[in-house]
């Protein structure tokens, strides 16, 4: 194993992609509803709960994609199980940390138990071996609209694989910079 790749480093790794994914729902969820064709009310400041509730389950996708790009550019992760699971800790307990206020406090139960469930089959889909992102982000489109799948095409798939690719580069990049510089990852989620 690499002496770079160690247990501080996939904790220090999880809690900047917890601050990652904060700022990446925070400037691109507009554009992933959009592009999605999430259903949302057309004036969502009279009722925020599906824009909420789009921004956790995009919250979800963007934590699976950060996982499976680790697991491509981090081959420690695949020897020991314990630096994923550290990750996986940190980047969650992070992210909903920061995001507790505008997000998840604001979820009733059931919204809850819904983000948890798409969240545990997007990670599950993202660490199994050879699942490449177009699967992950056709199982988040299947997420979204299980009650009218109809609504997914070709140019919806796309157009998410697209979002999904610039968030997998963006946490490519965070690996890349913490291999580099390992005592100064955490610093960069501030």
């Amino acid at each position: 194993m690499s002496k770079i790749v160690t247990n501080q480093f996939a904790e220090d790794l999880g809690y900047t992609f917890g601050g990652s994914i904060r700022d990446l729902v925070r400037f691109t969820a507009r554009e992933a509803a959009r592009i999605s064709k999430a259903k949302l009310p057309l004036f969502d400041f009279l009722n925020p709960g599906p824009f909420i509730m789009f921004k956790a389950l995009w919250s979800a996708l963007l934590q699976a994609v950060a996982i499976r790009v680790t697991l491509d550019n981090c081959p420690e992760y695949l020897e020991n199980e314990k630096l994923l699971k550290k990750t996986l800790f940190q980047m969650n307990y992070h992210g909903e940390e920061v995001m507790a206020d505008k997000i998840f406090k604001r979820l009733s139960d059931d919204q809850l138990n819904e983000y948890e469930e798409a969240k545990r089959k997007l990670i599950a889909k993202a660490i199994k071996p050879d699942t490449v992102k177009g699967e992950l982000s056709d199982l988040f489109l299947e997420i979204l609209h299980a009650k009218d799948p109809s609504r997914i095409n070709e140019k919806t798939r796309a157009a998410v694989l697209k979002h999904v690719m610039l968030s997998a580069e963006t946490f490519r990049r965070l690996v890349e910079v913490s291999k580099k510089n390992p005592s100064l990852t955490k610093a960069v989620a501030k």
